[in-house]
């Protein structure tokens, strides 16, 4: 066992938790956990949902591996209480984390930074709907301001589906926000430890958008990469993308999802300080393509936590 490796002396992978997003966590978890243990690293798996501070403090914890996604791990409260335990951890810090956790602060602070993004705004019960499809056009994009995994989203094309889909994200008591809708394929950009990886393009075979399903579960989603761009467009997005992590201070690893516009600037859609580490998940895809394997990624994103 390498001196590097050693010098992590118990890292707790911590996955699970209460969020919408739990099911994804316990896989990203599993194999990260699995992929630190078979790198020699003394790792322990603790689900949040349960008590765990106690089992830090008495497992004698000094680096956490935050497999968290959504607010459990991405709105930076874990981050805040291990920085109160003194416990290093991967990613991004507590104020970071609880902005680009919300979608209009992301935005608009990408927009005030000269970044593209798509049209925006909040609503709540007292905005008109041709207010809003005045501004944005139609069909619209209607989401919780603080949601991941595309969860809580939908396109809108009238009034009606607009009350329907409203009074529905309602019930989260979260901001709405509603977006213009983008037209053409997806991309995403993997962020490791200051460099942007090989971006992927997205294809979401028999959905509108590439939601939940088409994420996590659907075996007909195309994931392309390289993601066919010339090379040298590929690298000036990228270098913009890095640009809008170090605007964000990102640290450790991330992913940014967006469009291009026709002149192949990317149209930011938003920025996920914990991404996914399933089977279906981009950025184990990216840095494969870069020739880092999985086993080599979950360490080089624990060598982020000092």
């Amino acid at each position: 066992m390498s001196d590097e490796i050693k010098s992590y002396s118990k890292v707790a992978v911590l996955y699970g938790g209460s969020s919408s997003e739990r099911e994804i966590s316990l896989i990203t978890g599993k194999a990260v956990f699995e992929s630190l243990k078979s790198k020699g690293v003394e790792a322990i798996l603790i689900d949040t949902i349960e008590p765990f501070i106690e089992v830090l403090k008495t497992e004698k914890v000094t680096h956490a591996w935050i497999a968290l996604h959504g607010s459990d791990g991405e709105d930076g409260k874990m981050q805040s209480i291990l920085n109160m335990l003194n416990i290093k951890y991967t990613g991004s810090d507590p104020i970071t984390c609880s902005i680009t956790m919300n979608k209009y602060f992301t935005k608009s602070i990408l927009k005030s930074n000269g970044f593209k993004t798509p049209e925006f705004m909040l609503v709540d019960s007292n905005t008109e709907y041709e207010n809003i499809s005045k501004e944005l056009k139609e069909p619209f994009v209607l989401k919780q301001c603080s949601e991941g995994s595309s969860i809580g989203i939908y396109i809108i094309e009238n009034k009606e589906e607009y009350s329907s889909c409203f009074s529905e994200i309602e019930k989260s008591n979260d901001w709405i926000i509603a977006e213009q809708f983008m037209q053409g394929e997806e991309y995403t950009s993997t962020f490791l430890n200051g460099k942007a990886l090989p971006i992927i393009k997205i294809k979401a075979k028999n959905h509108e958008f590439y939601d939940y399903d088409a994420k996590y579960l659907s075996d007909e989603t195309e994931y392309i990469c390289p993601c066919g761009l010339d090379a040298e467009i590929e690298n000036a997005i990228n270098s913009e993308c890095e640009r809008a992590f170090n605007l964000f201070n990102i640290k450790g690893w991330g992913r940014l999802d967006f469009f291009l516009d026709d002149d192949s600037s990317p149209v930011i859609l938003e920025i996920n300080t914990v991404p996914g580490m399933t089977t279906h998940s981009l950025v184990p895809m990216s840095a494969k393509e870069a020739g880092i394997n999985f086993e080599s990624l979950c360490f080089e994103i624990l060598k982020s936590s000092g």
